[in-house]
């Protein structure tokens, strides 16, 4: 399912979390890594007094130090092979960028920045790369302070029959069965599109839960993930209408914004 995995970040504690989900993955299926970290020019102070190009140059080379400092300790709790980079530009850009010059199959990432003003996802790069980008995103949203290894023992997969549900739950199944992981596929209304995928799962010899739920689909599917304790939630980024929206005004977009859970969101 994944040979490349894209690990953009920060060096934020909720984006070294998504980078040990993705490298924890990337054993699993025994796919690079490539670790990026991206300097934004825009962020290079010019309004002080003195000679401005050097004050930039010292930003810069600041900047890119510590950029450097980060993916090398990304690298460094590998145990499948790894490329490092450092670009510079505007990160929404140099993202897409690396997703296709890197041929990702997967981008894993946290969901904000080092502060609430310097939110690094949620509301700008998040929403930018899951309307775009042609690969599934495992978004993180909570830190885990104990998550050096983490492991995948419960995997929910939503699904409502949908072709963005339908491909979710490839990759759920996929992930369950690497991770040797119980899958719990859940419809919010009809049953049948669980039960189809549950028989999906069992013929990949994958153990599964089935459960139906009635209510608004973000919160029950919220509801369970607590309930069940799973640690992977998976969907596909728009429902039955088919309309090409990713995250804005769906059930994807409310259950990343509440998820205290790995989200892996399946796009287009």
């Amino acid at each position: 399912m994944y040979d490349t995995i894209l690990i953009p970040t920060d060096g934020s504690d909720v984006a070294t979390t998504a980078a040990r989900y993705g490298l924890a993955l990337a054993e699993r299926f025994d796919a690079t890594v490539h670790v990026l970290s991206v300097v934004d020019p825009g962020r290079f102070v010019t309004d002080a007094v003195g000679d401005v190009d050097d004050l930039i140059r010292r930003q810069r080379a600041r900047l890119h130090d510590r950029a450097r400092s980060v993916v090398d300790r990304i690298a460094a709790e590998s145990a499948v092979p790894v490329e490092t980079h450092v670009v510079e530009g505007r990160p929404s850009a140099a993202l897409a960028s690396a997703i296709d010059d890197y041929d990702a199959d997967l981008v894993a990432m946290g969901t904000h920045g080092r502060s609430g003003v310097d939110r690094y996802l949620l509301g700008s790069l998040a929403e930018r790369t899951l309307r775009t980008a042609h690969v599934p995103v495992l978004a993180v949203r909570t830190p885990v302070d104990d998550a050096t290894h983490p492991s995948i023992d419960d995997v929910l997969a939503a699904t409502d029959g949908s072709d963005g549900a339908e491909r979710a739950g490839e990759h759920a199944v996929a992930v369950a069965a690497a991770t040797d992981a119980r899958l719990h596929a859940l419809t919010v209304g009809d049953d049948d599109p669980a039960r189809r995928l549950a028989a999906r799962a069992r013929e990949a010899g994958v153990d599964v839960t089935v459960a139906v739920r009635t209510g608004a689909p973000h919160e029950k599917i919220l509801g369970y993930a607590d309930e069940a304790a799973v640690d992977l939630v998976t969907l596909g980024s728009h429902g039955r209408t088919g309309v090409e929206r990713v995250l804005l005004g769906s059930v994807a977009e409310r259950v990343l914004r509440a998820a205290t859970t790995p989200v892996l969101a399946v796009g287009r």
